[in-house]
Formats: C-alpha cells, structure tokens, sequence
C-alpha cells in the first residue's frame, strides 16, 4: 500500500474534496478487508468503511501531517468496529440472547476485543513477510518460544533466529508506527 502524501493530507485538511477522494481511493480497500476480516460480513463492513471516511472527513482539521497517517487511520478503523461490536453485544442483551453482562465483565470483553483486532491486524502483516522469516516470528510470538528452542526446532544458527525476529519487528514497527506498535505489543503480552 502506497503511503499518503504530506500535501494531500494539507489539502485535506482544508476541505479539498477531491484529495478526500484520492485518500478514500487509496485506503478504502484497506478499511474494508480489514474491517470485513473481523466482522466477517460485508454488507456491515462495507457500512463500517463508509462511516471510518465520513469520520476522517468531519474530523479532518484534527490531523496532524507530521503523523503516521495509516496509524491513524488504523485506529478509527479498530474503534469503529469495536464500538460496532459492542453496540451489538448490548443489544443481545437487552434483548435477551446472552446473560445479563455484569460491569466487571466489559472491561474483559473490551480487553478481549482489543486483543483480537490487534492480533488479526499482526497477522495480516506477518502474512507479507518472506516465509522462512514468518515461520521464524510465529515460531517465537505465538508458541513463546526462545531463540534457541527455534534454533534448534529449524537446525539454523541463533544468530540467523535473532536476525529475522529482529527484521520482522523493525517491519512491523515501520507499518503500524512506533505508537501503535508498542501499544499493541503491550496489551497482547499483558492478556497472556
């Protein structure tokens, strides 16, 4: 995906609708399979986007140009399905297709969501990684398992383990921006 340039977010801001097209050209494709990848229907995903770029239009003097602008979209992205999400959860509630959801338990649904849409997101970017070097991250995020015990797993050197982790997080870190990928390291470890 290709980034937004400086000026056309400039332009945005001043309410140029034509570089408002040119950011929904770019992106909405993005939104939307990402969106449709958590809510796993695309009528709803194809609203949800739709409601992500209205946001990003009515908010648009809020953007800041210096900013990694696909975190932020990231971020109206994960927030409007969330708030989808548990639109939908209250309201099998209060029709009473689920048990009556005690306080203490939201903040558990919310953290469970969070996580979810962190790790779908993770994912979908590992996928673009070469396949020796995903193997290798998934082997360490996901089994935890040490750079020896991959080493060993793979018959490769730690040395080559230590390298493509390290390669997959700088990628990871340069796609989601340093903000959101440690926020999102942060609340995937503290949910394990």
């Amino acid at each position: 995906m290709t980034s937004v340039e400086k000026s056309t977010l400039k332009a945005l801001k001043k309410g140029q609708i034509k570089e408002f097209e040119k950011i929904y050209r770019l992106y909405n494709g993005w939104v939307y399979h990402f969106i449709c990848a958590i809510i796993k229907n695309s009528n709803i995903a194809k609203d949800l986007t739709q409601d992500v770029f209205l946001l990003i239009w009515d908010k648009r003097e809020n953007i800041n140009c210096d900013e990694n602008f696909e975190g932020y979209l990231f971020k109206i992205s994960k927030n409007m399905v969330y708030h989808y999400i548990k639109r939908e959860l209250l309201l099998q509630n209060y029709l009473g297709k689920r048990e009556e959801i005690e306080d203490g338990n939201i903040s558990y649904i919310e953290n469970d969501l969070d996580t979810k849409f962190f790790e779908d997101y993770i994912m979908k970017l590992i996928n673009e990684l070469p396949e020796a070097r995903r193997r290798i991250f998934i082997l360490y995020w996901k089994a935890d398992m040490s750079y020896r015990e991959i080493a060993t797993r793979l018959s490769i050197s730690e040395k080559t383990v230590s390298t493509q982790v390290q390669r997959s997080i700088h990628f990871l870190r340069a796609r989601m921006g340093k903000i959101a990928f440690i926020g999102c390291w942060a609340l995937l470890y503290s949910c394990c």
